[in-house]
């Protein structure tokens, strides 16, 4: 071989693996895929389903162990959760090559987040606490507070110096409450904790009551379901969880049943107001995301008193009281904005990173299926369409390696 030949072929040689990375890195470095997945779709088991097929296939194109899978799912997650799963993720691991975010779907009723996105966007001013979780007595404090707003006998007979006001006022205006925002509510909360013979019991005593109650709305046993739930509240009238089931009992039921599903969790909400595991605020959230009309007016009177009393304390009296709308459209806007803003962050994160992102999509019926697919900002970003695979009819083992494989494959077009 001629000396210029044999530089050419040195050139060459240099010249293919300083540019083709996936021949000189991917077949011999090592890294990492990560998946934060809603496993509202798939569940749980379909998203282990899925990334273990996703990691044989790894595993046969670059060998044994060169690119890990791993995963952090879980039911409802929303793109403010997904993004905060993002942040930590890329700032702890240096290795991750790429991301796969499912979410977006949740965000239409896990409102958890939604006030820190506004308040990102310069949209939103956190407001002070009157009543602090560290106060003395300050469930109590709490509940003869928001009683005074609904005018019950409970504030004043509770605290009658404070509130004298109360008693005089329903000698005028009758037992209405207080017009807050424009509107008199007309759902009036129990104040369970407010009653001289109210009883608290640990969860634990009510496990195997509860597992039974839950089976009863499951079978749709309504009546034997409401009637062991009403004989756990005579026990116990500040377990939330009950009231929780309570009310889910009545949204299971029937529409019909609206008023007294929102009175349970609002009863349930009061009687533990200060416990962030409280699952009544985010069955509010809920019905305030899924219902329209009358309904709406009386979410709204409870969220914007409490929020007066506890300031930033709940995410999801933070995003109802930020978006203080009844107007369905209007709440499916601000929602499709922050999906938007979640997403294109979390793709910043992954441009700065060195990562890829993939996008991957939910059922064509998902009502974030649409604003998903039209995320066309950034080339660092694919997307997925699941829509063709995830009908009823279909194989569910099917589903899960055609998502596999179409993840695959958005790998290479990266």
């Amino acid at each position: 071989m001629s000396l210029s030949l044999m530089r050419f072929a040195v050139s060459f040689v240099l010249v293919f693996f300083l540019f083709c990375p996936l021949y000189a890195a991917d077949k011999k470095a090592k890294g990492s895929v990560l998946f934060i997945a809603d496993s509202v779709v798939l569940g749980n088991n379909g998203v282990k389903e899925c990334l273990s097929a996703l990691q044989n296939m790894f595993d046969k194109e670059y060998g044994k162990n060169k690119i890990e899978v791993k995963s952090y799912s879980f039911f409802d997650l929303n793109t403010s959760q997904a993004l905060k799963l993002a942040q930590y993720t890329l700032e702890k691991q240096q290795d991750i090559r790429f991301m796969i975010v499912m979410a977006g779907e949740g965000n239409f009723y896990n409102l958890n987040g939604f006030s820190d996105y506004l308040h990102y966007e310069g949209k939103y001013l956190p407001s002070e606490a009157v009543i602090s979780p560290k106060d003395a007595d300050a469930a109590f404090k709490l509940n003869i507070a928001v009683a005074d707003f609904y005018n019950s006998i409970s504030a004043s007979v509770n605290s009658p110096l404070k509130y004298s006001a109360s008693a005089a006022y329903r000698q005028i205006a009758g037992n209405e409450p207080k017009t807050f925002n424009g509107y008199r509510a007309k759902i009036i909360p129990s104040f369970a904790l407010l009653k001289a013979d109210s009883k608290s019991s640990p969860d634990a005593y009510f496990a195997d009551k509860n597992k039974l109650a839950w089976s009863y709305i499951s079978q749709k046993q309504y009546d034997k379901a409401e009637e062991l739930l009403r004989e756990m509240l005579a026990e116990n009238q500040l377990n939330s969880g009950i009231y929780y089931a309570l009310g889910s009992l009545y949204l299971a039921r029937d529409k019909k049943y609206a008023e007294a599903a929102l009175s349970a969790f609002i009863d349930g909400i009061m009687a533990d107001p200060f416990d962030s595991g409280n699952k009544c605020y985010k069955a509010l959230a809920l019905m305030y995301m899924s219902y329209k009309g009358k309904i709406l007016n009386e979410i709204l009177y409870f969220s914007g008193v409490l929020k007066s009393f506890i300031g930033e304390i709940n995410p999801e009296i933070n995003a109802i009281c930020a978006i203080n709308s009844t107007d369905y459209d209007k709440k499916m806007s601000d929602i499709n904005r922050w999906i938007i803003s979640d997403i294109k962050r979390i793709d910043d994160l992954c441009r700065k990173k060195g990562a890829g992102l993939i996008i991957n999509g939910y059922p064509p019926e998902a009502k974030a299926e649409s604003i998903l697919k039209n995320i066309t900002y950034s080339v660092n970003t694919v997307f997925v369409d699941n829509s063709s695979m995830m009908s009823a009819n279909r194989d569910k083992n099917k589903v899960y390696l055609e998502m596999a494989e179409k993840l695959f494959a958005a790998t290479k077009r990266k």
